[in-house]
């Protein structure tokens, strides 16, 4: 007899639905399992598959697989700090609100930690290890993305270049090498955003014979200086080539931080500021943190690129910051006390003879000599690539009077001088002046005073003046080389320290073509809500 054709189709339809799992299937439940045997045939496992399994065990948290596969990496490099990123991308917004997710990643870090240390334990000479380095930067997503095949190639040279990259004599070859940008953040922020870092860093500094940590960049924020330097006891500090240091310190962290300079042999970039005047108002304890400065600055023979803001002790004290510096490429003075002296001193002394950069931006020469400037400006002319001038109290006086001087700079090609009261009259000779400046390709000028409401203290610009004031040096603009770049800024607040910079675009048309905010302004800036309904209403 024959079967009901409909019972049959519907078994068949039920068989179909939950059929066996696949030889493939079973063999990856057993690998992220994380049993012993499972483990142990990792190490067999094509490239392309490893990719896939490890990626998945990390989204699924099988933290016992990513003990065993760490071992068995495959590859130079393991992006790690991309990997960490990864499960952020993966998870939904509703799972992120919990904070889970930072919680698991710190779990994930500590199994494949754990991992590696297991790794480090066996008896295998370093040149038959094939992971070499682990990279903490924010490099590299496109290996969790591409496949395998393709980011092999590229990542077995960037890990031998990065890891014989390093600066300094090494007594003995490490057996890992961590590459890092490290940023300790804030009071408020440190504990919680930066718990992967530090539980990174306390791994190393335990194991600095096998593991070395090298930083490029490490950047500051945190007022908890002494957590900090105990941290940095796990960096190979001769690797660093740029340090920033942006925070309130007192005088006992000042103290514990800057002997940590003369330690990083090669660097190259030092930037420090917000240094509160209130915690820097005797001058005798001021003399102290110049002279305590100057001798470490001093020590660092490499260093190229000066960047000081808003240091509060330096006023008339450069003469000792620069006293056994080696010459400069880049130096930059912001919003920090000076005096003529200071500026004179930087004629006179060998560290300005190779200077290609010079900022002086957010403090007042209008009672400087202009001489002093102009001697200046001579001294730099056969090297200065970059001049900026920002907010200076420079009126047409000061521009026209270094004119001539700034004709001599004749490797210049960026010249900035916006946030400075000048006139229309000034703002259109500056243009042609600077123009004949051969290698000149961007210049950034002030909006001339003549665009501001006069009854509220060039503050707030006046729309029908501005237009007329614009279509004016677009007539200008229109005569120069098309490959000089041109910006005017139209508006500085004070409050918030933004400014908006203008264009001319090819048809004619002035439009904002950048928007810049100082580091410290405020937002939500009542001003500058007044004067945006101000911009709304220009419509050319």
């Amino acid at each position: 007899m024959t079967p009901n054709p409909p019972l049959l189709a519907g078994f068949s339809g039920g068989m179909s639905t939950q059929s066996p799992p696949t030889l493939y299937e079973l063999a990856k439940q057993s690998l992220l399992s994380g049993e012993t045997a499972a483990s142990a045939a990792v190490y067999d496992l094509p490239t392309q598959l490893f990719h896939e399994l490890f990626v998945e065990a990390f989204l699924e948290d099988r933290n016992e697989a990513l003990k065993a596969m760490v071992q068995a990496w495959p590859f130079p490099c393991l992006p790690l700090r991309t990997l960490m990123d990864l499960r952020i991308s993966k998870t939904p917004l509703w799972v992120l609100e919990q904070g889970r997710v930072e919680e698991r990643n710190l779990e994930t870090l500590e199994a494949l930690l754990d991992g590696l240390d297991r790794q480090l334990s066996q008896k295998v000479h370093p040149s038959r290890r094939r992971l070499r380095v682990l990279d903490w930067r924010d490099v590299h997503r496109d290996f969790w993305t591409s496949r395998p095949g393709t980011v092999r190639v590229a990542h077995s040279g960037d890990a031998s270049s990065e890891e014989t990259g390093e600066r300094g004599p090494r007594k003995k070859k490490p057996s890992l090498t961590v590459l890092a940008q490290l940023h300790f953040e804030s009071c408020s922020t440190y504990a919680n955003h930066d718990a992967l870092q530090v539980c990174l860093l306390k791994w190393v500094r335990k194991r600095r014979a096998a593991v070395h940590l090298l930083s490029e960049k490490v950047t500051i924020t945190s007022c908890a200086v002494f957590h900090v330097v105990k941290l940095l006891r796990a960096v190979q500090l001769d690797s660093i080539r740029e340090v920033h240091v942006l925070s309130d310190w007192t005088r006992e962290s000042m103290r514990a931080f800057v002997p940590q300079l003369k330690k990083m042999k090669n660097l190259h970039t030092f930037r420090f500021g917000s240094m509160d005047p209130d915690k820097y108002y005797s001058p005798s304890k001021n003399k102290w943190h110049s002279r305590i400065y100057a001798y470490h600055l001093g020590q660092m023979q490499s260093l190229r690129e000066l960047h000081i803001d808003k240091v509060f002790f330096l006023e008339g004290k450069l003469h000792k910051i620069f006293r056994n510096q080696k010459p400069l490429e880049a130096l930059s003075l912001s919003a920090s006390p000076l005096k003529e002296s200071d500026l004179k001193h930087l004629i006179q002394c060998p560290t300005t003879n190779q200077l290609k950069s010079l900022t002086l931006r957010k403090f007042s020469m209008e009672s400087f000599n202009l001489d002093t400037l102009r001697a200046l400006l001579d001294k730099l002319s056969g090297t200065l690539e970059t001049l900026v001038l920002e907010h200076c109290g420079f009126t047409d006086s000061h521009i026209l009077a270094i004119l001539p001087a700034l004709h001599r700079c004749s490797q210049l090609k960026t010249f900035s001088c916006f946030g400075n009261p000048i006139s229309l009259r000034t703002v259109r000779v500056l243009l042609w002046e600077s123009a004949r400046l051969s290698q000149l390709t961007h210049g950034l000028y002030p909006a001339p005073l003549e665009s501001y409401d006069s009854k509220i203290s060039h503050t707030v610009v006046d729309t029908d003046s501005f237009v007329m004031v614009c279509a004016r040096l677009a007539r200008v603009l229109k005569k120069l080389r098309p490959s000089l770049r041109v910006q005017i800024c139209t508006y500085f607040c004070n409050c918030c320290m933004k400014c908006q910079l203008y264009g001319l675009d090819p048809s004619g048309k002035w439009e904002v073509t950048e928007e810049y905010r100082y580091p410290g302004g405020q937002l939500g800036c009542y001003v500058c809500e007044v004067c945006r309904r101000t911009y709304d209403m220009f419509s050319w």
